[in-house]
């Protein structure tokens, strides 16, 4: 055998040896474990993608780290297997009734009735009593109505019972929630409405969240998300190199507790010795909480104190595309969807029966 060939058999064993590297590297799956915020790509797009200068890009978006598991205790596990689309999750102990042992957001987008596609994500929410476990399931979407042309991640969302595996969630769930709701998760939906604070006024940047229909909502949250750069502008710029502030003020003290902390919990905040009060009582009527970047430098402020927030990019990035209020602040920045939302003040819907979201 010539030396050509010894080197073309080289080449042909080292190609074969890298491809079967490569399939194993994506075929293993992440292994996560105790409480923590954990986030992976999504191959369908995420919510920026949507927004800003050139939202034509969802066309082309390339995978990026926005789809979320979210453990909230310490004995928690979830294994995520990218190749396979199934998310695994276990607890090493059984729990009390009803405990939050986390959650999986799935980001994707539809076409709206009005053609235009829009971010759209599913939150799965699992709790477990004993050794049975059992999902809430609600819907972010900064529009109403039905979606086509649904794009999301197939994952099935699996748990560990025992010795067996039971699945939760799966990918025809999702399409159908979006596609095809059902009369209880159109109702719920039009319980939720989203309108701008200033009366008459599309403000994309202030928006006031209500419970209830028309005259008899009840207002329970203020947010705004204020920069110094053009509504336009990419929001992760924005965030990474720009000045700008979220803020939330409670206009009710009947938000559950409990959703308040988890909030903390998933954007970075509870570690805060400032908002200590709030992890352990929840939000009072006019609570006013606010986080951002000014001079290159990130802040937390809470009732008017202040502190140095170094976490500032990345809370104000996951709150803007994880949460229902930040999902429709981000839509909002977009001209076109400025100048739609002028023209009528429809509800915004994020739920369907089973509480309010996180």
């Amino acid at each position: 055998m010539n030396d050509y060939s010894l080197r073309a058999l080289g080449y042909r064993a080292t190609g074969i040896a890298l491809l079967l590297l490569s399939t194993a590297a994506q075929a293993a799956p992440t292994d996560v474990a105790g409480r923590g915020v954990y986030h992976f790509a999504s191959a369908s797009g995420c919510p920026f993608d949507f927004t800003g200068a050139n939202p034509t890009a969802a066309r082309d978006a390339t995978p990026a780290d926005c789809n979320r598991v979210a453990l909230d205790t310490h004995d928690a596990h979830a294994s995520i297997d990218t190749a396979g689309h199934t998310i695994l999750l276990s607890t090493d102990t059984a729990h009390e009734s009803r405990t939050l042992i986390g959650d999986v957001l799935l980001q994707g987008s539809g076409v709206a009735s009005n053609g235009r596609r829009v971010p759209l994500s599913v939150q799965v929410l699992l709790r477990r009593t004993g050794r049975t476990w059992s999902p809430d399931v609600y819907v972010h979407a900064p529009v109403s109505g039905k979606f086509a042309e649904v794009r999301m991640d197939p994952y099935r969302i699996v748990v560990r019972e025992g010795t067996e595996q039971r699945i939760v969630f799966t990918p025809e769930q999702a399409r159908d929630l979006l596609a095809h709701p059902s009369l209880a998760a159109r109702v719920a939906r039009q319980l939720v409405e989203v309108r701008p604070t200033a009366s008459g006024e599309a403000n994309a940047n202030d928006i006031t969240i209500a419970l209830g229909i028309g005259q008899v909502a009840k207002s329970v949250a203020r947010a705004r998300f204020s920069s110094d750069q053009p509504d336009d502008t990419d929001l992760n710029q924005v965030l990474a190199k720009g000045n700008w502030t979220v803020d939330v003020e409670a206009l009710s003290s009947q938000i559950p507790a409990w959703a308040v902390k988890r909030e903390l919990f998933l954007f970075g905040l509870e570690a805060s010795p400032l908002l200590q009060d709030v992890r352990e009582r929840g939000f009072d009527k006019h609570d006013k909480l606010s986080f951002g970047v000014a001079n290159g430098a990130g802040f937390l402020r809470y009732n008017g104190r202040e502190e140095p927030f170094s976490g500032a990019v990345a809370s104000g990035r996951a709150f803007m595309q994880d949460s229902f209020i930040g999902l429709i602040l981000a839509w909002r920045r977009d001209a076109d969807e400025r100048t739609a939302a002028a023209g009528a003040s429809a509800p915004r819907a994020a739920k369907r029966p089973g509480g309010a979201p996180a």
